[in-house]
C-alpha cells in the first residue's frame, strides 16, 4: 500500500490586494514505504507548497493527502519534518532537543532516555548530548533536527532542502550520513531540493516539477545510494559516466520546463 500520497492537489494563494497565484495545479505523487522520494525543480515551482501539503501544514483547494488511505487531519507525530533553518531550541541542551517530541507524547523519563540515545548514536552526536544548541556547528545541528524528528517514530521524513546552508564538504557529509539512516531505519523519506546532483546521489525515485503552477513533469528512479551502502565513495559515484549522464537527463527536464 502507498504511504503518503497526493491525490491531484491544487493550491492557489490568495494576495491581499494582489493576483491569486496558483502553486500547485493536478499533482498526484505517492511514496511507498521505504522509498527516498527527492523532488526538484526551478525556484518557485511548488515544492515547499507540496512538503506542507504532505506534512499536513496546509489543506489543497482540490483534491486529497492521504497517509496509509486515510485523509490528513493536520500534521501529526506519524510525520517527521526536517527544515533548511533548522529550528531548534538553542536554549536547550541536544538532549532536551531530541527529547522534545517523545516527552509531548507523554513517554516516562527512562523511555525518552533511551529513544534519545539511540538517535544521536544514529547520527553520531552521541558524546554531545549535554551541548547547548549554539555550541554546535551548522552540519552538526542539522544532524540534531534529524534526530529530532527521528525520535517520533514517524511513519516518514519530509525534508525541506536541508542541507542548503552547509558548505560543500559539510553537504557531502551530510548526503552520506542521510543515506546511511535511511537504509539503517528503513525510512520513507520525501525531499526537496535545488541541487539536482543532490537528488540524484540521495534519491531512489526523483520527480521534477515545473514552474508556476507546479505539476510534476518527469519522474526518474535512481540507485547511486546502494553503492554508497556498497562501500563505494561518493567521489567515485558522482564522477561515474552513468551519474553525470543521469544528472544532465534531470537537469535538462528541469531546463526545459523552466524555459516552456
Amino acid at each position: 500500500m502507498t504511504l503518503l500520497a497526493a491525490h491531484d492537489v491544487s493550491v492557489t494563494y490568495r494576495r491581499r490586494g494582489g493576483q491569486p497565484v496558483a502553486a500547485l495545479e493536478g499533482v498526484s505523487l505517492g511514496i511507498d514505504p521505504g522509498e527516498f522520494v527527492v523532488a526538484v525543480g526551478a525556484s518557485g515551482c511548488g515544492k515547499t507548497t507540496l512538503l506542507k501539503l504532505l506534512a499536513g501544514f496546509l489543506e489543497p483547494d482540490q483534491g486529497a493527502v492521504t497517509l496509509a488511505g486515510k485523509a490528513l487531519a493536520g500534521p501529526g507525530r506519524e510525520r517527521g519534518v526536517v527544515f533548511q533553518d533548522d529550528a531548534l531550541f538553542p536554549w536547550l541542551s541536544v538532549r532536551r532537543n531530541v527529547e522534545f517530541g517523545p516527552r509531548l507524547a507523554g513517554l516516562s523519563a527512562a523511555e525518552r532516555q533511551a529513544s534519545c540515545g539511540r538517535m544521536l548514536a544514529l547520527v553520531g552526536l552521541a558524546e554531545f548530548a549535554e551541548h547547548k544548541i549554539w555550541e554546535l556547528s551548522g552540519g552538526m545541528r542539522q544532524r540534531v533536527g534529524l534526530a529530532r524528528a527521528l525520535a517520533n517514530e514517524p511513519a516518514i521524513l519530509l525534508m525541506d532542502e536541508p542541507l542548503g546552508a552547509l558548505d560543500a564538504l559539510t553537504r557531502e557529509k551530510m548526503q552520506e550520513l542521510l543515506i546511511e539512516v535511511w537504509a539503517r531505519t528503513r525510512q520513507s523519506v520525501f525531499l526537496i531540493t535545488h541541487s539536482v546532483e543532490e537528488a540524484v546521489f540521495l534519491a531512489s525515485r526523483i520527480v521534477v516539477l515545473s514552474p508556476r503552477p507546479g505539476r510534476i513533469t518527469a519522474e526518474f528512479p535512481c540507485r547511486f545510494a546502494t553503492r554508497l551502502l556498497a562501500g563505494e565513495s561518493s567521489r567515485a559515484i558522482k564522477s561515474d559516466p552513468a551519474f553525470i549522464a543521469l544528472r544532465e537527463q534531470v537537469l535538462a527536464a528541469v531546463l526545459r520546463g523552466a524555459t516552456a
